[in-house]
């Protein structure tokens, strides 16, 4: 929203992104940001049980 204070965010490249969201939410983390697309790849924002956030990327194949 513009509004967030200034943060980091550890990035992880997945091979599955929509599996690795369900897996988190299935051992007690949460998901921010539901997978979604942008070029080139599909993301994730999610959190630990403990409440540390990070964000999983899956590379799309094209072509």
């Amino acid at each position: 929203s513009g509004n967030a204070p200034p943060h980091w965010l550890v990035n992880f490249w997945v091979a599955d992104a929509d599996g690795t969201a369900e897996k988190t939410k299935k051992l007690g983390g949460r998901i921010l940001a539901p997978p979604f697309d942008i070029p080139g790849f599909r993301q994730a924002v999610l959190a630990d049980p403990q409440g540390a956030v990070f964000s999983v990327a899956q590379l799309k194949r094209t072509g």
